[in-house]
């Protein structure tokens, strides 16, 4: 039963706890890989294409697990034991990996932390969010989101220090060894699925007495409703769209350094997007709960992404200022990959099947992903080595997304709801 009387900040101790299940373990141990390709490939005599191919079997094998995904958190109320659960194993895969010899094993590495991957990328982080917050939920969610991005920045330049001076198996056991310990004793004793489960109320939940208003109710579309209306495949293009955006900052450098900018400022751009993704993510939360409305975040965040892209394609490499501009608002829009889709997915289909209908939205992130980056390169090499249509694309990419988010939502709200009932325990 809900407590009643002064209002509880735990909802953001859950919304702070992605710190480690997220940005410790997909932050460090997944964002982090491009650090040991070189120093692996040069130990083992292998090509990089060779080396990293796991990388391409990651996202399809966590395309396919994330419906699996959404239906598992759906009706298993132990979100804590899901979460430790997918620590776990991926720490000691990771352990594993540092007793590799051949490149099958990485294969394996990448088709299990693929399956891992799928449960945690794209599910929980919004599942939380939405079940812990009725007011400042775009903040929150911001929140959340910004240490898979804050982690890696940090750890990266220690890591590749670390692997200089021990060797990368070395590291990766180290790491491996003290994300375990830190993340799931914590994840098991922070994270709960529901508030009541805790005895409280979600942020916002208090009537302005301060008495508790009950366990929210949520209604939506039915899953199946959903999945085969015309909105969910609208959804599928603007994720499509957003995430096919996302890997244009691929390609900022190669644009720049074949302009013949300065070496070391392009050696800072990737920092600078980083940046602006985390800055980014507060933006568009903050106008999420000013507004109250997904249309204007999404067509902020689309707005943002335009303008950071064609500033860069016209100006970008002019000076120093405006190259830093261009990619610091390009980061802006960048950082709608992990907070616009799940806010649009929610307000067009309602929050009671959130979890198992945003879950099949986000297969189309891993599938968009692994073939942007195909088409980027083959723009590059059918234009004799020129960068400029792949910004081109991108601009193309997020028009079309900034078209589909007012779509989605005003057809997805016309869809009819299943009775709003209070979510189970």
């Amino acid at each position: 039963m809900a407590t009643s009387g002064s209002k509880s900040y735990y909802p953001w101790v859950v919304a702070v706890s992605a710190l480690f299940w997220s940005g410790l373990v997909f932050g460090l141990m997944a964002n982090t890989v491009g650090l040991y390709y070189a120093p692996v490939s040069t130990e083992m005599g292998w090509s990089i294409t060779q080396t990293s191919f796991f990388m391409t079997i990651f996202p399809i094998v966590a395309g396919v697990f994330s419906p699996i995904a959404g239906k598992l958190y759906s009706s298993y109320p132990k979100t804590h034991h899901i979460l430790a659960g997918v620590a776990l194993v991926w720490c000691l895969a990771h352990i594993w990996s540092a007793f590799y010899t051949s490149v099958w094993q990485w294969n394996v590495y990448g088709f299990i932390t693929g399956i891992l991957g799928g449960l945690l990328m794209y599910i929980p982080i919004p599942l939380l969010i939405n079940n812990w917050f009725t007011l400042q939920k775009g903040v929150a969610l911001g929140l959340a989101a910004c240490f898979v991005n804050i982690v890696p920045a940090v750890f990266n330049p220690i890591i590749t220090n670390q692997i200089a001076l021990h060797g990368w198996r070395s590291v990766r056991l180290t790491v491996a060894i003290a994300v375990a310990v830190v993340v799931i004793p914590l994840t098991l004793a922070l994270v709960r699925k529901f508030p009541q489960d805790k005895g409280l109320q979600p942020w916002g939940g208090q009537t302005a007495a301060g008495a508790t208003a009950g366990v929210p109710a949520l209604s939506g579309v039915k899953a199946g409703a959903a999945l085969a209306s015309a909105p969910f495949w609208l959804a599928i293009l603007m994720v499509s769209c957003l995430v096919s955006t996302a890997s244009i900052n691929q390609r900022i450098a190669g644009l720049a350094a074949a302009r013949e900018f300065d070496p070391a400022v392009i050696g800072l751009a990737a920092s600078c997007i980083m940046i602006g993704a985390v800055v980014g993510k507060f933006i568009l939360g903050f106008i999420r709960d000013i507004s109250k409305n997904a249309v204007v975040t999404g067509v902020v965040c689309g707005c943002f992404g335009l303008l950071g892209c064609f500033l860069f394609l016209t100006l970008g490499t002019s000076s120093v200022f405006m190259f830093f501009a261009s990619i610091l608002i390009y980061g802006f829009g960048y950082a709608g990959l992990t907070v616009v889709p799940p806010i649009v997915v929610e307000s067009a289909f309602g929050g009671k099947n959130f979890a198992q209908i945003f879950a099949n939205v986000s297969v189309a992130t891993c599938v968009a992903s692994s073939i942007s980056s195909l088409v980027y390169a083959q723009i590059i090499d059918r234009s004799g080595g020129r960068y400029e249509g792949c910004f081109v694309f991108a601009i193309i990419l997020y028009a079309v997304f900034t078209i589909c988010v007012p779509l989605i939502i005003k057809l997805g709200q016309k869809l009819p709801r299943e009775s709003a009932e209070p979510d189970p325990r």
